[in-house]
């Protein structure tokens, strides 16, 4: 056996040092560097550092990929900063009215009169959208000195995420008009008498006579109510204010919350769920909406949401930031048919100049356009090699082809027609873990004292701007297919 050479010995180590250096620069300073000693077992103290960059991007781009929407949209990131009230926002100043004179004259007469343009601001502010993790003492122990276990955990908890809560609320918000409403209260409770009371469900988003109100609920969430659309006064206010859902009937439809006493007595006919919890919720603060802007903020004509980013769309001169609306009901008798989308595209296209490019509907509405024309399909098929199967949907209008993206909590009575490049996803960026202590791990501390328990905050700020709102068309009054 050769005996130690002290000049290797420390070549090795500073090669070992400069290629964590590599790595990731806080594992490098904090590894031992004591020549002659064996490296310590790796510690999620160590790991951490390294683990909000990498679960932080994958969790951001999964998100990104499997929420519907979102990816349909370009990201603006040149985003503001306001220092007085450290408010982030993008401000858009838009041209109403042309700075131009047009007109035929004859030789030597006057040239057309230039008219001044005229110009309308908004202003539109990023909202903050949070994800939280928690574990028990016990397992941060057991996972603690593993880091393959750590990293299984850590996969589990980004796959719960995904395909859980955080998925299920931005859905919600890509679709809806930024007051964070889920559903209304349609008739008095059923209180159990079991500690726990079942809530038949209307108007889906908040939206007189929008039907599937269940779509915006999951199994173990909790809400909270109020009398008023922007939850001005929650019922029950203060730590028995949140319902925790134990069950929902799609059919019904209804859900069955487990309560305090105190709240499963006060809640009403009408009233206003939203999404929240004993120490806050997603609806509107003093006016002002938690929830982002969505596709139901962005394709109105004032009758859901009358004010968008700061302007009136009812007030005299502000057509172009009204969508154009069209009822299936009438000439189209309820159906999303070929002839519906087509005059759709051909009116949104003479009266906003639209270029539509995508269609957005639910699985019911993309099941009445499918049944519409399926039986205009005809297939010969001698070699039996035809396999039957809508497929993905596409429809081809004149020369173009538009590709209809199904949003499954879309309530079935409506459809979007969109021009994506009048749309922008503002953003600060990825979603990202907090580390304000130096970790992603903080104890959980209540009024008695802390706890054995760790939990985990990721944050990104995100919200849907449309600044051509006239380009963009709204399909109502779709019947709902069985």
């Amino acid at each position: 056996m050769k005996p130690n050479n002290p000049l290797r010995s420390v070549l090795v180590a500073l090669t070992i040092g400069v290629l964590a250096l590599l790595v990731h620069p806080a594992i490098a300073l904090a590894a031992p560097f004591v020549f002659g000693m064996a490296a310590e077992t790796t510690t999620t103290t160590l790991i951490d550092e390294a683990m909000k960059v990498i679960f932080g991007k994958t969790l951001h781009n999964d998100i990104v990929a499997d929420q519907e929407l979102m990816s349909l949209f370009k990201a603006e990131m040149n985003i503001k900063q306001e220092e007085t009230t450290g408010g982030r926002y993008i401000e858009q100043g838009h041209f109403w009215t042309l700075p131009a004179g047009a007109g035929w004259r004859l030789d030597d007469e006057y040239i057309p009169e230039a008219v001044s343009a005229s110009f309308k601001n908004s202003r539109i502010y990023l909202k903050k959208f949070l994800v939280t993790l928690q574990m028990s003492g016990d397992t941060m122990d057991r996972v603690r000195g593993d880091e393959g276990a750590f990293l299984n955990y850590i996969e589990e908890a980004r796959r719960a995420v995904i395909e859980g809560r955080a998925m299920n609320e931005l859905d919600l918000g890509y679709l809806g008009f930024g007051s964070g409403i889920k559903a209304r209260v349609d008739g008095a409770p059923v209180d159990n008498a079991d500690g726990t009371m079942t809530i038949t469900l209307k108007d889906h988003s908040g939206v007189a006579g929008w039907t599937d109100p269940w779509l915006a609920f999951l199994e173990d969430e909790t809400v909270v109510f109020s009398s008023t659309a922007g939850a001005t006064a929650l019922r029950n206010a203060g730590t028995g204010q949140a319902a925790k859902v134990t069950d929902i009937s799609e059919d019904t439809p209804s859900i069955t919350v487990s309560a305090a006493a105190g709240l499963i007595a006060v809640v009403a006919d009408g009233d206003y769920i939203f999404g929240g919890d004993a120490a806050g919720h997603s609806g509107q603060s003093s006016g002002t909406d938690r929830a982002m802007s969505g596709l139901m903020a962005a394709i109105d004509d004032g009758n859901i949401l009358q004010t968008y980013n700061n302007i009136d769309r009812l007030a005299a001169g502000n057509r172009l930031w009204r969508s154009v609306v069209v009822d299936a009901s009438v000439n189209f008798s309820g159906t999303l048919s070929e002839d519906c989308l087509n005059y759709a595209v051909r009116i949104a296209g003479q009266r906003g100049g639209a270029k539509i490019t995508h269609f957005v509907t639910s699985l019911s509405a993309q099941d009445s356009y499918w049944k519409s024309v399926k039986g205009d399909r005809f297939f010969i098929d001698p070699g039996g090699n035809y396999k039957a199967g809508k497929g993905r949907l596409e429809i081809v209008l004149g020369d173009r082809t538009y590709p209809i993206r199904v949003a499954r909590k879309l309530p079935p009575e409506v459809a979007f027609g969109i021009q994506a490049d009048r749309f922008a996803r503002l953003t600060l960026g990825q979603l990202t873990w907090r580390e304000t202590t130096g970790s992603i791990w903080r104890e959980v501390t209540d009024a008695t004292g802390r706890k054995d328990s760790y939990y985990a905050v990721a944050k990104m700020y995100e919200n849907l701007y449309c600044p051509a709102p006239r380009k963009q068309v709204r399909i109502e009054n779709i019947t709902p297919v069985f």
